[in-house]
């Protein structure tokens, strides 16, 4: 969607990015909605930043020194 670039445009492919249609796929081949997919992504990421916090906040460069 460009949903992770800032562009604002959700269908728009460009660069590495997800875009609405890749989403659209995803929540279809799990049987769920799009919102629902988006919820179930906002709470796994909530849960997941408690545990790592680091790895959300840091930098690419950071994170890349790390690996």
């Amino acid at each position: 969607m460009c949903l992770t670039c800032g562009c604002m445009d959700a269908h728009k492919v460009m660069g590495d990015n997800i875009t609405y249609e890749d989403l659209k796929r995803i929540a279809d081949g799990n049987g769920k909605s799009v919102d629902d997919t988006l919820g179930i992504v906002r709470r796994t990421a909530d849960i997941d930043r408690g545990r790592h916090a680091d790895e959300y906040t840091a930098s690419q460069e950071a994170t890349k020194a790390r690996s």
